[in-house]
């Protein structure tokens, strides 16, 4: 068995931890010199929650260790059991620094690119969305999918009743398998939980710059659906200033196309003239902004999740996001942006403001005005249905649906009666009433 004598908690041991994880596994004991030296520790307590707080900063993703008190000749130190995963530990908000292997009595750091390929192919790691998990399925881990759900109010059969059929519907995008007579939680499953560990972050600044004065810093967890909700909550004010539908699309390439096993938060930060949407990981292998700009094939890194986000109406799915991006933009001075960075894609999109207008106003225009082109039916014609929003907007009805919700949300409109019968008025009129 791998053992490591340590006479204290020092500042380099989330080192050796790292290494014991990304090898066999392996035990530290504390307050010893050697195997026959024990010193003791005189607050074994405080070198715990030391330990616990180094490796919460210092090591990615967290590793299982097991601690316990030994008493050994009127002595207390600590036993630190640390277990192998398939995990790739290193160090935290890093690709591949520090990442430390045990190979026998040593640990080694991997220093190059190269070594660390090796070593990641090696462990034959499956990091597709149906992988299996050693998580098992509890309902009331789901609970802000299921709310999710049902506020979309979704016309396909298998929402109708989510919270009835949850596990049904969770299967059939491979979020949960059965195995060993339980349903068990796939990596898909896991970025759906209320457990995720992701987060989605939402900043803006009164300026241009990052130095600006930050208005607003919204930091969310949880499931990857309740943190897409909040978000785009958090952008309702400013949906004026950009393209409606292509903000959302934005957030939505994020969640869905995002590398997820790379730590990372996707963020969207708003400054005074653009809104910059950043997904981590990179583009698929094979794919660069320019070919997909000019139409190359459709590659989906989560093609289940993004099945999810299409059946929910989140996205139309058609693959030409990018695209339909710079085409809404032709006719501007300020264009959008695309970069590939180390670790991250990020999208630039400035203040529709911005943009002068000089060949076709039309086209931007009708990205813009969903909910003018309702308010104008509606002065025209008292009341509607979501048929007629249809008919108008040539948009699914899950679109239609989000469309008008946000509109009552924002009291421009009235809804009454049963959904399928629902009618909309103007809500000016409901006041002058």
């Amino acid at each position: 068995m791998n053992i490591e004598y340590k006479e204290k908690v020092t500042n380099k041991l989330y080192r050796e931890v790292i290494a014991f994880a990304n090898g066999t596994g392996g035990t530290l004991k504390i307050g010893m010199e050697d195997e026959k030296s024990i010193i003791g520790l005189e607050n074994p307590l405080a070198e715990e929650t030391a330990l616990y707080d180094q490796l919460s900063k210092m090591v990615e993703p967290l590793p299982l260790v097991d601690v316990n008190h030994v008493h050994i000749d009127n002595q207390v130190i600590l036993e630190v059991n640390v277990k192998a995963t398939d995990h790739v530990y290193r160090k935290r908000s890093t690709l591949f620094e520090e990442l430390y292997v045990r190979y026998g009595s040593k640990k080694r750091l991997l220093k190059t690119a190269e070594e660390v390929q090796r070593f990641i192919s090696l462990r034959q790691l499956d990091e597709t969305e149906n992988a299996l998990t050693n998580i098992t399925f509890r309902r009331e881990d789901f609970l802000g999918f299921v709310d999710f759900v049902k506020t979309l109010n979704s016309e396909k059969a298998r929402f109708a009743q989510v919270e009835d059929h949850l596990e049904e519907v969770l299967a059939s995008y491979n979020a949960i398998r059965w195995n060993n007579g339980e349903f068990v939680l796939t990596r898909l499953g896991t970025w759906l939980a209320d457990s995720s560990q992701t987060r989605g972050v939402l900043l803006q600044y009164s300026g241009d710059r990052s130095t600006s004065f930050c208005q607003q810093a919204s930091d969310f967890s949880g499931s990857i659906l309740t943190q897409f909700s909040r978000i785009m909550a958090g952008l309702r004010e400013v949906h004026a200033s950009y393209p409606n539908i292509l903000l959302q699309e934005s957030v939505v390439n994020a969640y869905v196309h995002r590398d997820y096993s790379v730590e990372g938060d996707v963020s969207v930060i708003l400054f005074a003239n653009r809104v910059e949407v950043a997904s981590p990981g990179t583009l698929v292998e094979g794919l660069s902004i320019d070919s997909v700009k000019k139409g190359a094939r459709i590659v989906r890194r989560n093609p289940l999740l993004h099945a999810l986000f299409v059946d929910l109406g989140l996205t139309e799915g058609r693959g030409d996001g990018i695209r339909r991006i710079f085409d809404t933009y032709n006719d501007g001075d300020e264009k959008p942006k695309f970069s590939v960075q180390k670790d991250s894609v990020v999208v630039r999109l400035p203040r529709i403001e911005q943009i002068e207008i000089v060949n076709n106003p039309i086209k931007i225009h009708q990205e813009l005005t969903h909910e003018e082109a309702i308010l104008n039916h509606l002065l025209e014609n008292k009341q509607a249905k979501n048929i007629d929003f249809q008919q108008i907007l040539g948009v699914s009805p899950s679109r239609v649906t989000q469309i008008v919700r946000e509109m009552v949300s924002k009291n421009l409109l009235v809804a009454e009666g049963e959904r399928k019968g629902r009618i909309y008025t103007l809500a000016i009129n409901k006041q002058e009433d």
